[in-house]
This record gives structure tokens, C-alpha cells and sequence, in this order.
């Protein structure tokens, strides 16, 4: 056609008028340029609508990542840390201590700018969300995820994805006011119940996650959230920490401690101040590296990435291997302090006091090197370890070997200052006791610097209980000499306290020989009355093996008695004293057992804590 249009125009020049002409030849060039440029442009104009959609699916991704992120902070509690960053004008997200957290005020990715505002929700009288007016719901967010960038330099793209987050956990959660008891039942998987203190009553059993079959529990929950972490070792001395969200179990981590499971090789506890969590444990390990421990921050929730990898730590006075770990937390609401003590094989005991970073403080000579034993070193709690709640000193009682009937086996150490420098006191022997100590327990009364101890020794069965005023101990020996008879394993005496307004009582609780019932102390200071007997429904069976007091931190006027007995079952007793006072036993377990198939009857085989919020 060029050529044609060529020889056109030449003939037109050279005044030959054949084929088209002029007009025709520009109208023809004209057309062509035409078609040219609407191709160019429908080119460039896909090329502009793929280069924004990329954009867009960018920039949703990153959107909907931002939304993904703040449900998981909603998800690790809702008031911490969901709620603890006011995000009303923007934030950023990224991880935090492993696990997404609130960080900044946006989040650059290159050209893409990612901002998330939480908002307030209002609903109206029919419950439905509206703009304006109605009334807040506390239980309810707005989460907006905005997403920007420039297209151009004087265009910029945007895109915002919503979602709403509710406490949906809540409703669950409230059900939880009172406690959490675990425990096993021969299987691999353990068994639990949630405790209501407005009702006094346990829910029917539920099952954790599938594990191993564990013989010695521990549990502990959480000081600023709903949360539990519990423990236990099976028979192949294998140690698993769960935790517990307020709804669901996790299987966190598992470690081989040794042993099989006849000694207790591990304890968790809480920071109070700032909610962290320890688990310390033995590394079936002599000599070095005796112990290890992990931690998982407050702000964290249930699952194995959010847990510390595992730290060795040496101790310096023991050598043997570790059979028995204890832990306790210093109370008071600004502390982070926690004290550690443990046995060795060898009858050995040390401690040290934790910073909330570290471990440390380790007294300058053991404590004991000749524990007292039934049989051989260390198959038997003979040791524990409380802090003065207003104080924060650290008290520490043990039972050393030289113990007969007749003979003071009791001793103590304090280490006193509230602080992770304390002073330890060295060893000190508590006046007017008579016997050995096979067993015994301490508690601490959550109002002052008082503490309750009672022993019972297997020399001469007898019981004899101490009062820590704050500064010296009062004791009495022989307050009941026909005392079931400690053996391994065994713990037959259990001690607490109770406030209601201004009347304060200690409360010792132990196994009389041959009882079928609850025998117990009701003491104020150190003057202490035996009291009637609780007839438990049912009967306790006659040989009785593990006591356990935990007292409830929220309403401090009861306490919660378990007890296990040789027919492989448990039974729950709650305490409750009035102002008067007076005092109500009633059977919190609904007046049966509450487990007919423990897999062991000693050594911890079940643990239980109420909820502290």
C-alpha cells in the first residue's frame, strides 16, 4: 500500500491525476495514525490496570496480615496485651518476645504503608452496632487494617479491611471463678476439673491432650490473666508442661528428668509483678548442669514457640542428682521475686533466689547434707520453702536425719531483706520440739509476716506444729501422739490460714491413725484447740497418703483440703470460717470421689490451684 500511495503522490507531482488523490492519501494516513495510537494507548492502559492490581493484592495481604496479627494479641488475653495499647490513632505490629504484639505507629514494607486502629463499638437497645449513639461495649472492638501507597507521584492508592473482635472467651472464662484441679487416671491422657467457688462444686471430668501417664502433678495459674500450667512425670521419669487458656489445653514441651516419677523433679511458679512463668527442673545429671529451667513472659500465650529455650544452671552446694524441686513466689504485687529449693540424692539441700532474670544467691554451705529418708535418700517431702507476704523474707524448713522420737529433727534458714540479695540466717534449730519430721508443711498467712508449721515424724508418729510470729518460732511438741505412721512418699499433715474481716485463724489438718474422717487444729498465734471431727461423705478409707491445702486468694475465709487414700481415689473438703468465727466443712466433691483410678496414691498424684483474678 506504500508504494501505491508513493506512486500516487509522485504521479500527482508530476500533474498526472490516475489512482487517489491527495485529499484521499491524507484522509488514508491520517486513519492510520489513528488505529496506531488507539493501540498504544489500550497497551499502556493495560499495563496501568495489571500494575494496580498487583498493588492491590499487595496490599491486601499485607492488610489482611495486620488483621491475622491483632486477633492473635486479642487471643493472648484481652486486656493484656489486646487492650493494654491504645491503638485508637494507629499502630504497628510485629513480634514480640516471639508472638505478634503492638509495636510503633505503623509498619513500612517498602512503598506500602500498614496502620491498625482499635475502636470502640457502640450498640443500640436491640444490640445491634451503630455509628452513633446506643451505649459502649466493653466487649467489643473495631479493628480496621489500612493499607497505603503512591501509584504515582500525585496518585495514591489505598485499601482498609475491617473486622470486629469480641471477648468471646469471656462468657467461658466467668464459669472459671474458683480453681483447677488435674490428675491422672492410668491413661495417657490427663484428666481434669474446673472448680465453681459460688456453687462448691466441681464439673465432671474433661480430658486434657493426649501425652503419657502421668504419676506426680503439679499445677499453678497466673497472676494477671487466666491462665494455668501444669506439669506432670510418667513412670519413664519423662516430664510434660501443658498449659491452659481458660478453654483450651496445649502440650507446650516435654524433657526427660529421670527417675520414675517417686520424687517430684520439677515445680513451676509465677512472678507476681509482672506474670512471667518458670518451670525449674533436674537434668538427671550429677556434679554439673544439675538443673535446668525455662521461662514464658506475661504477655505470651499457651504453645511451644512462646517459651524460652531451656537454661542449664549448676548448683554449687549439691552434686548429686536432683529428686525433689520446690518453688515459691514472693506475693507481693510489685515483686518478681521467687526462691528455689532442692534435694539431691545424696540428702543434700540447697536454694536460690531468682531476680526476675536471673538465678543467684546461693547460700555459702548447704543447707542439709543429711536430709531425712524412710528408706534411702530423698523418697519422702521433707522440706519447704515460703515468703512472709509483708516482708518478702524467705522462710525454709527441712528435717535432717539426727530426727528420732525424742530427738528435734526440725530445722530452719531464713534470708531476709525482700530483695534478691537477702541475707541467709545459715542454719538454725527451732526450739521445744521433741521429734523427727518426716513430713511436714509450712504456709504463710496472705495478710502478715505470720507463718504455720506441723510435722508429723515416722520415729514416733507424733504431731507437733510451730508459729513464726515474724521474727521467732513458738512450738509444741507431742500435740498428737498416735499419728498415722509417714512412709514413702507420704505427706499426712497440711497446714493453712483464714481471714474473714478482721478475725484471722491457722489451721492444721492431719492423718490420726486409722481415721475415716477430717482431724484438725484451729490455732490463733501459737495457742491451738483441736477441733470436732468433719465426718466426710463419704468415709475416707482408713490408710490416707497425700494431704493438700490450697488456700483461695480471693475470698481468704476457705481453703480447699484434697486428700488421697490406698484405694487409688481422691476427695475434696472445703473449709470456711466466718467473722464469729465459725467454722463449715462441707464435701466440695459432691460426696465422692472425684477419681477411683489414681495410677499412684503418693508423691503429687493430683494438683490443684484456684484462680487468683
Amino acid at each position: 500500500m506504500n508504494r501505491r500511495i508513493v506512486s500516487q503522490v509522485s504521479s500527482n507531482m508530476n500533474g498526472k491525476f490516475g489512482g487517489f488523490g491527495l485529499l484521499e492519501v491524507i484522509v488514508a494516513v491520517g486513519l492510520w495514525v489513528i488505529l496506531a495510537s488507539a493501540g498504544v494507548m489500550m497497551t499502556t492502559g493495560s499495563l496501568r490496570i495489571n500494575s494496580q492490581t498487583s498493588d492491590n493484592d499487595q496490599a491486601i495481604l499485607l492488610a489482611s496480615e495486620g488483621l491475622d496479627a491483632v486477633r492473635t494479641i486479642k487471643k493472648i488475653g484481652w486486656t493484656t496485651p489486646f487492650l493494654a495499647t491504645s491503638c485508637t490513632s494507629g499502630c504497628g505490629v510485629a513480634t514480640v518476645s516471639g508472638t505478634w504484639g503492638f509495636s510503633g505507629t505503623n509498619n513500612v514494607f517498602g512503598k506500602y504503608t500498614r496502620q491498625v486502629l482499635v475502636t470502640a463499638v457502640n450498640r443500640d437497645s436491640s444490640g445491634n452496632i451503630v455509628n452513633s449513639g446506643g451505649t459502649v461495649d466493653a466487649d467489643t472492638y473495631k479493628v480496621e487494617s489500612k493499607v497505603s501507597w503512591n501509584r504515582t507521584p500525585v496518585v495514591t492508592g489505598s485499601i482498609s479491611l475491617v473486622s470486629y473482635l469480641t471477648n468471646y472467651v469471656k462468657s467461658i472464662v466467668a464459669a472459671l471463678t474458683g480453681g483447677i484441679l488435674i490428675y491422672g487416671d492410668g491413661t495417657t491422657t490427663p484428666k481434669y476439673r474446673t472448680y465453681d467457688r459460688t456453687t462448691n462444686s466441681f464439673s465432671s471430668e474433661q480430658s486434657g491432650v493426649v501425652g503419657a501417664s502421668g504419676l506426680t502433678y503439679q499445677i499453678r495459674t497466673s497472676p494477671t490473666k487466666n491462665e494455668a500450667i501444669a506439669g506432670y512425670v510418667s513412670a519413664t521419669g519423662v516430664l510434660q508442661i501443658m498449659c491452659f487458656d481458660g478453654v483450651n489445653w496445649s502440650n507446650d514441651w516435654t524433657v526427660t528428668v529421670g527417675g520414675t516419677a517417686t520424687t517430684r523433679r520439677f515445680d513451676i511458679a509465677y512472678e507476681t509483678n509482672s506474670g512471667d512463668v518458670m518451670v525449674l527442673y533436674g537434668t538427671n545429671t550429677a556434679s554439673n548442669n544439675e538443673l535446668a529451667y525455662r521461662t514464658k513472659t506475661g504477655i505470651s500465650g499457651c504453645g511451644t514457640v512462646n517459651w524460652g529455650t531451656a537454661v542449664n544452671l549448676s548448683a554449687i552446694r549439691t552434686n548429686g542428682i536432683v529428686q525433689w524441686v520446690k518453688m515459691a513466689g514472693d506475693v507481693r504485687a510489685s515483686s518478681n521475686l521467687v526462691t528455689a529449693i532442692w534435694a539431691d540424692d545424696q540428702s543434700d539441700l540447697s536454694a536460690m533466689v531468682w531476680s526476675g532474670t536471673a538465678w543467684g544467691n546461693e547460700p555459702v554451705a548447704a543447707l542439709a547434707t543429711d536430709l531425712e529418708i524412710v528408706t534411702v535418700a530423698q523418697d519422702v517431702d521433707d522440706f519447704d520453702v515460703t515468703y512472709e507476704s509483708v516482708s518478702g523474707d524467705v522462710m525454709i524448713v527441712f528435717a535432717l536425719a539426727v530426727g528420732n522420737n525424742g530427738t528435734n529433727g526440725v530445722r530452719y534458714a531464713t534470708c531476709t531483706g525482700g530483695t534478691a540479695t537477702c541475707n541467709w540466717s545459715g542454719i538454725l534449730t527451732p526450739a521445744t520440739f521433741l521429734d523427727d519430721a518426716t513430713n511436714l508443711d509450712i504456709s504463710s498467712d496472705p495478710n502478715s509476716d505470720a507463718i504455720q508449721f506441723a510435722s508429723i515424724g515416722n520415729a514416733g508418729s507424733d504431731l507437733q506444729r510451730g508459729y513464726w510470729s515474724g521474727t521467732a518460732w513458738t512450738n509444741t511438741a507431742n500435740v498428737d501422739s498416735s499419728c498415722a505412721t509417714p512412709v514413702a512418699g507420704s505427706k499426712l499433715v497440711a497446714t493453712g490460714w483464714l481471714n474473714s474481716g478482721e478475725t484471722k485463724r491457722s489451721v492444721i489438718v492431719f492423718n490420726d491413725v486409722s481415721a475415716t474422717n477430717i482431724r484438725w487444729y484451729v490455732c490463733v498465734a501459737s495457742t491451738c484447740s483441736l477441733q470436732p471431727v468433719f465426718a466426710a461423705t463419704p468415709k475416707l478409707n482408713a490408710t490416707q497418703r497425700w494431704y493438700q491445702i490450697e488456700m483461695d486468694p480471693v475470698n481468704k475465709d476457705q481453703f480447699m483440703l484434697l486428700v488421697s487414700t490406698d484405694t487409688t481415689s481422691f476427695y475434696a473438703k472445703r473449709l470456711v470460717m466466718s467473722a464469729t468465727p465459725a467454722f463449715t466443712w462441707s464435701n466440695a466433691d459432691g460426696s465422692t470421689a472425684l477419681e477411683t483410678t489414681l495410677p499412684t496414691i503418693i508423691n503429687n498424684p493430683f494438683a490443684f490451684a484456684y484462680w487468683k483474678q
